[in-house]
C-alpha cells in the first residue's frame, strides 16, 4: 500500500526529528478503534517529544488536531490520537517490550518511501 498526503506528511515529520524504524500499519477491519497505526522511534525522550510535536504542528497545518496525546511528561512512549489514526512515537526498549507491531503484524504494512536527502548532502559519486 502506498501512503496517501496524510500519511506522508507522518512520515515526514518524523523524519524531519530524525524518527527512525517508521512503519505503518492498516487495520481496518482489524481495530474497531482506529483505522492506521504509525510506529516510530527516537534516541531519547527528548527526541521522542521533539518528534511528536512535529507531527502535531505538520497535522495542525492541514486543519487536523489530536482527539488526545499521552506520555509526552515522561517522553518514553508518546501517543497522538487522530482517531482514525493513532501514531506511537517510542524509545527502542519501549517498543521492543510492548511489541505492537507484532500484536498487530496481520493489518497491511504500507510501502514508505526511502528518504530523499537534499542534493547538498548527497555525496559526490565515485568516477
Amino acid at each position: 500500500m502506498t501512503l496517501d498526503t496524510r500519511l506522508a506528511c507522518v512520515v515526514e515529520a518524523g523524519r524531519s526529528k530524525k524518527a527512525f524504524r517508521i512503519q505503518l500499519f492498516d487495520v481496518q477491519g482489524i481495530a474497531s478503534f482506529t483505522d492506521t497505526f504509525a510506529f516510530m522511534s527516537g534516541g531519547s525522550d527528548r527526541q521522542n517529544r521533539a518528534i511528536a510535536e512535529a507531527i502535531e504542528e505538520a497535522l495542525k497545518a492541514q486543519g487536523e488536531r489530536p482527539l488526545s496525546t499521552e506520555g509526552d511528561s515522561t517522553g518514553n512512549w508518546i501517543l497522538l490520537d487522530y482517531g482514525d489514526l493513532i501514531v506511537h512515537v517510542m524509545d527502542e526498549d519501549t517498543r521492543r517490550h510492548f511489541n505492537l507491531e507484532g500484536l498487530w503484524s496481520q493489518g497491511r504494512a504500507y510501502e514508505i518511501p526511502p528518504e530523499v536527502l537534499p542534493a547538498s548532502a548527497v555525496p559526490p559519486s565515485a568516477s
